[in-house]
């Protein structure tokens, strides 16, 4: 691939056609150019180098001469990025806004898959903007690098957060458990690991390719019995070894209690969002089956 086709597969990624793309990058190189010099440039016909041209004008990307000659000018692809830029952040607003008006959805058990590493990364850290109380993640190095600073916000907001990592490493306000497998893992599998728990209402777990690359498969749901049972099960693992060095250094049965306590005060259970959300949803008693829960009010 040359270099021109480079940056115009690039172009495409901002939002651009293939063509618009082929044309604005003729200009970079090639300003100021009449549209029958572009056309003929990048071999393309007249009518439709025209119409891209006049596209591209209307999306900011060039400037053309109102003179007769109507020579074509590219602008910086700097200038274009920061105007594009510009554009997102007031469109992101207008957005937001009128989402904000629209009717909540109610609640959602069901079971998706993510099928993209930004998905993913997009979703985990929408997620841990959104934790309240209790995070526990589990990450291989490549993920903990990408999350780390919503991580550490999340735990300077106040969210108790437990990351067990594989390498090691430290996160500012997080209680860190090494794998006493780390090495082991991360020589045997030839994914990057990422699961994240919050509040014990949600859940994302996912095996993504090396240098965020692709997904081999990954799954998100808000379940709330799926939530709390791999809550449950994540937080009891991080207990066990947050405990088990304590086993060979204590030097008395006192000693271990007290240290078990303190672990036990670190990953509390029925006390989260989560245990809350399930008793609200079943601990009463529910005297017509159309009235019991399942967290998802949409029809199939």
């Amino acid at each position: 691939m040359t270099n021109e086709e480079s940056c115009a597969e690039a172009i495409v990624q901002l939002g651009f056609t293939q063509l618009e793309a082929q044309i604005y990058v003729y200009l970079l190189q090639h300003s100021p150019a009449t549209g029958y010099k572009v056309a003929n440039g990048i071999g393309r016909s007249f009518p439709n180098t025209y119409k891209a041209l006049a596209s591209l004008r209307a999306k900011g990307a060039i400037l053309v001469d109102e003179g007769s000659s109507k020579l074509s000018r590219a602008i910086p692809v700097t200038e274009l990025l920061d105007q594009m830029q510009s554009r997102f952040v007031e469109q992101k607003s207008r957005t937001l806004k009128a989402v904000e008006r629209l009717p909540k959805s109610s609640g959602d058990s069901r079971i998706y898959q993510l099928n993209s590493a930004d998905q993913v990364y997009e979703r985990a850290r929408q997620m841990l903007q959104g934790a309240r109380e209790r995070v526990l993640v589990e990450l291989f190095p490549e993920p903990l690098d990408v999350l780390r600073p919503q991580i550490e916000a999340a735990a300077a907001g106040g969210v108790r957060i437990a990351a067990r990592i594989y390498q090691p490493a430290t996160i500012e306000g997080v209680r860190i458990i090494q794998s006493p497998y780390g090495e082991h893992d991360l020589r045997t599998f030839k994914s990057q690991w990422l699961a994240l728990f919050i509040d014990g209402k949600e859940f994302l777990l996912a095996h993504l390719l090396k240098n965020g690359k692709g997904v081999y498969q990954a799954t998100w749901s808000a379940n709330p019995l799926l939530g709390r049972a791999f809550y449950d099960y994540v937080n009891s693992d991080l207990h066990h070894y947050a405990f088990q060095p304590h086993l060979k250094s204590a030097r008395s049965v006192g000693e271990l209690q007290e240290k078990y306590a303190q672990i036990q005060e670190a990953f509390p259970v029925e006390e989260d969002l989560g245990w809350k959300s399930m008793l609200d949803l079943f601990a009463n008693e529910w005297p017509d089956d159309n009235e019991a829960p399942d967290g998802d009010d949409n029809d199939d």
